[in-house]
């Protein structure tokens, strides 16, 4: 009888916990899923992404099923964006980072939304659709990008919640990836090259950005990063990073960052070394930059880093210096007089 009594409460217990992951999980996941509608022009079906094979100049339809699992209605957003590449060497999709100028033919010029915001009914489905015109001239390589869809925020929330929205907000990116020729391999280590080095604000941090770009309309992928900085005709090195399984998209920079932490930016003339090898290439990078004190001491105050002496601190010093001020004098005096 108590074995039966234990074996139950075990149970019930298993059913809570399993009960409160599935909750939870529905309210991680926002409580809708996306998935790619399959495409005539996929040229492997077993990805998760569209990988499409299109011919120059001509038209096609993407579909993507936004399905509501929650009890409400739900707004989605969609939004085409390119790929670009982020600090940690990964592609980036959220369309925050500004696209380099070597980028000539964006995925948000191929591909267009028909519906910015979809209302979708709790516990259904709606199928959206995206339209696809090709460029006319025929290119080499592929053009990459995401759709990116997010949850509408409820325009009555008030300040906290916004607050807390973003914290939290999420978003599902079916990737894109658009070729003129279905044998294309999109992954290939044709060449990089360093397109500049300077001091930047980054995420607060005091940072010297090398931008290493890749040129070419390929994702430049699995690579190794060494790098180096230091002063001008000086053999001592201020700063040594190492990234490795970089990737860099099509005609994107990757920005490989040293950070200073709470070290000050100081004026001056500097030197950038760094080696990029991947496919058993490598690519040896250096250029000379210089930081002037005006970008310094703006990029030193804005930092999270920034040392604030507190006013009670800098009142101690004086009133000691004072003190060893006036006693060093009295000292003089009295040893002066005998």
């Amino acid at each position: 009888m108590i074995k039966k009594l234990i074996y139950s409460i075990i149970l019930s217990f298993i059913f809570v916990v399993l009960g409160a992951t599935s909750v939870q999980a529905d309210e991680v996941m926002g409580g809708y899923t996306v998935e790619p509608v399959p495409n005539s022009h996929q040229i492997n079906p077993d990805l998760g992404y569209f990988f499409l094979c299109e011919k120059e100049g001509t038209k096609d339809c993407l579909g993507v099923k936004l399905i509501n699992s929650s009890d409400q209605t739900k707004v989605l957003k969609v939004v085409v964006t390119n790929a670009n590449t982020n600090y940690n060497g990964l592609l980036d999709y959220t369309g925050k980072i500004k696209d380099n100028k070597d980028l000539k033919q964006p995925l948000t010029s191929i591909v267009k939304t028909t519906q910015p915001e979809v209302t979708v009914p709790a516990k259904s489905e709606v199928e959206t659709t995206l339209d696809v015109k090709m460029p006319k001239d025929k290119f080499s390589g592929v053009i990459v990008g995401g759709i990116v869809i997010s949850e509408k925020n409820d325009g009555r929330a008030t300040k906290h919640e916004k607050e807390i929205m973003v914290e939290n907000k999420y978003n599902y990116t079916i990737g894109v990836v658009l070729t003129n020729d279905a044998n294309t391999r999109m992954n290939q280590h044709i060449s990089v090259s360093l397109e500049k080095v300077a001091p930047v604000l980054s995420d607060g941090r005091k940072i010297i950005q090398a931008d290493i770009l890749n040129p070419y309309s390929y994702i430049f992928d699995k690579a190794s990063v060494t790098g180096e900085i230091r002063e001008k005709n000086s053999d001592k090195i201020l700063q040594k990073q190492e990234k490795t399984n970089v990737n860099i998209a099509p005609h994107s920079v990757y920005p490989f960052q040293f950070d200073w932490k709470k070290d000050d930016l100081k004026a001056g003339d500097y030197v950038f070394s760094g080696v990029v090898q991947a496919s058993g290439k490598k690519w040896v990078l250096e250029q000379p930059f210089k930081i002037t004190s005006s970008s310094a001491k703006e990029i030193n105050e804005k930092s999270i880093y920034h040392v604030v002496i507190p006013q009670w601190l800098k009142i101690s010093w004086l009133i000691v210096l004072l003190v060893n001020i006036v006693g060093t004098s009295y000292l003089v005096f009295k040893y002066s007089k005998k």
